[in-house]
């Protein structure tokens, strides 16, 4: 047996009128930087350091963007990345426009993570505690919904029981600084608050760099709950025009 697993929480099917039927969202328990891989590599077997691994592979990373920017398909163990553009030309001669298309990569998994997959042992932990779920975001000044958000201008937010409601001073919506120890900073203003989408404005004041996103709330479907309950979005996400405080690390991909 794999000594890979992956747990899974079930929710209730709300595409099916069947009762009783769910689906499963992973467990999200971390997220690896190419120091943690560098960490991990040096730690199973190998006599490089930490930091050079993890310039090799920053440098690999440099390289297959280049590669993939200027056009080339990229192939690696973890998949293989296509750019493509999304948006309509209205005629032959239309340049591209920054505006109105797209350029982003299509990933299709790869060998090695494909055998990994096959691999893994699921382990459900049967029907999750109902509390407030993200499931994306959109920044309403650009129309993307590729990780970015403007400060100053409102992002839309949709998820399942995350309307901010209750008397803790606690809920509310969240711009968590990946770097650790970085205090979260609350939205002050809320426009739209509903149970499936929120419209949150993103505080002029927000430092360019990469966040997670989380919202605290004590509703639910029934009645307000007696304790808030908190999700963290597990996506890294950056302000626009920020690669990610730097570079960013995230690929935008489909």
């Amino acid at each position: 047996m794999s000594d890979i697993k992956l747990y899974a929480d079930l929710y209730d099917n709300a595409l099916t009128e069947k009762e009783g039927d769910c689906t499963a969202r992973p467990r999200i328990n971390g997220t690896l930087y190419n120091a943690d891989i560098a960490r991990r590599i040096v730690e199973k077997r190998t006599e490089y350091r930490p930091e050079t691994i993890e310039n090799i592979l920053t440098m690999a990373d440099e390289e297959k963007s280049i590669g993939l920017a200027s056009g080339m398909s990229v192939v690696d163990g973890v998949g293989q990345y296509l750019p493509q553009i999304k948006g309509v030309f209205d005629k032959p001669t239309d340049p591209f426009d920054p505006a109105k298309h797209t350029l982003f990569v299509a990933y299709t998994a790869g060998k090695t993570l494909r055998k990994k997959l096959k691999e893994t042992v699921v382990v459900t932990n049967g029907q999750a505690t109902v509390g407030p779920v993200i499931g994306g975001l959109t920044d309403s000044s650009t129309g993307k919904d590729d990780g970015t958000f403007t400060p100053g201008m409102p992002i839309v937010v949709g998820g399942n029981n995350i309307k901010i409601t209750g008397a803790s001073e606690a809920n509310g919506f969240y711009f968590i600084p990946a770097a650790d120890g970085s205090t979260p900073v609350k939205a002050t203003v809320i426009v739209h608050n509903n149970p499936s989408q929120l419209t949150v404005m993103v505080p002029a004041t927000l430092p360019e760099g990469d966040y997670y996103i989380s919202v605290t709330t004590q509703y639910s479907r029934s009645a307000i709950v007696k304790e808030p309950r908190s999700y963290k979005y597990p996506v890294l996400l950056s302000t626009a025009g920020s690669g990610g405080g730097g570079e960013d690390d995230r690929p935008v991909i489909e």
